[in-house]
């Protein structure tokens, strides 16, 4: 890559990855010729003070201590980015899905209406013996055709009235006992 080009799109304010994508190139090679032509972006990533004991979180864009970052695929402290934006990029993907859930099952309590806060509404199982998955340990990405048919033998309640549910339940289960 030209440098004057580089140089151009860098002082524009392009992170490398829009770099990537405006010229074509891979991230990869678009940072061989940042490290050839020797430019800085503040996109570069800090040089470390010693091998391996910081690494640079693309998402935070934050030097951080070699620890602060999980493991992958077996290996110690290899995962993209560090503890705090992964825990964050977790929370934000749980919650997404669980909209998603939630939206398709009406957006609310089908007992009271409830509707205020998500995290205050649940899925119970009609029948729990045709339970396939537990819903609320789901890994997945993808809210797919098997989330909709587990989701279709559940209806969405708030906490209190899913506690009254399974109040009965025991209650009914109890009575048979006698």
């Amino acid at each position: 890559m030209e440098k004057q080009k580089l140089l151009q799109l860098i002082n524009d304010g392009n992170s490398l990855n829009t770099i990537s994508k405006l010229t074509g190139k891979c991230l990869s090679t678009v940072r061989y010729w940042v490290d050839k032509h020797e430019l800085k972006s503040r996109f570069t990533p800090f040089k470390k003070v010693n091998y391996g004991e910081f690494r640079f979180c693309p998402k935070c864009e934050k030097n951080h201590p070699i620890k602060q970052f999980y493991q992958k695929r077996g290996k110690p402290n290899s995962s993209s980015y560090c503890k705090d934006c992964t825990r964050l990029q977790t929370l934000e993907r749980v919650r997404d899905f669980k909209i998603k859930m939630i939206e398709y099952k009406g957006g609310k309590c089908e007992r009271c209406d409830y509707n205020k806060y998500i995290g205050a509404l649940e899925f119970h199982h009609l029948d729990p013996t045709k339970k396939d998955f537990n819903l609320s340990s789901v890994k997945t990405k993808s809210f797919d055709d098997t989330i909709k048919k587990e989701l279709d033998k559940c209806i969405l309640v708030c906490s209190n009235c899913h506690k009254e549910i399974h109040s009965l339940l025991w209650s009914q289960q109890e009575s048979n006992l006698y």
